[in-house]
């Protein structure tokens, strides 16, 4: 999987913000999507990052991490997702980047995804609730589930 392209689309979904924010659950995140409130950031943290922003260094670790994880969750439900087109791969740790676990409750995408079929695949993204939430990020994950009908793998 091309990770500097995963890493770039997950900026373009996510940003990179160098001041803590609550997203739209009202949870303390910062940099590229990292939960501060899930990472169990101190309050004393959050306040110094509001003043000062958050090093870069530290953003692109929590990247590592979270990337990682997200690979990890991505494959437990998906199985190989090295296996798969690049551009698959890619989203589906794009999306698991976002939702974690909540992946697990979505049958027909990992059903779609087993058997290959990316058409239903990229049907189930744009009939999500996810879709509704965010529709641009999920426009732009069916479309590149979409190209792995043109990949080989």
């Amino acid at each position: 999987m091309d990770r500097e392209k995963l890493k770039a689309e997950l900026i373009e979904d996510e940003g990179r913000k160098k001041y803590p924010y609550k997203d739209t659950k009202g949870i303390w995140t910062g940099g590229i999507g990292h939960n501060l409130e899930a990472h169990k950031a101190s309050w004393q943290d959050i306040a110094m990052w509001l003043k000062a922003g958050i090093p870069d260094a530290v953003i692109d670790g929590w990247y590592d991490e979270d990337s990682a994880d997200a690979v990890e969750v991505a494959q437990a439900i998906f199985g190989d997702v090295e296996a798969l087109p690049d551009c698959v791969a890619r989203s589906l740790v794009n999306m698991a980047f976002d939702l974690e676990w909540e992946l697990r409750q979505w049958p027909h995408l990992i059903a779609a995804v087993r058997a290959k079929n990316w058409d239903a695949a990229a049907q189930s993204i744009l009939a999500s609730k996810f879709n509704i939430e965010a529709p641009n990020r999920c426009r732009r994950l069916a479309d590149r589930v979409m190209e792995g009908k043109g990949e080989p793998k």
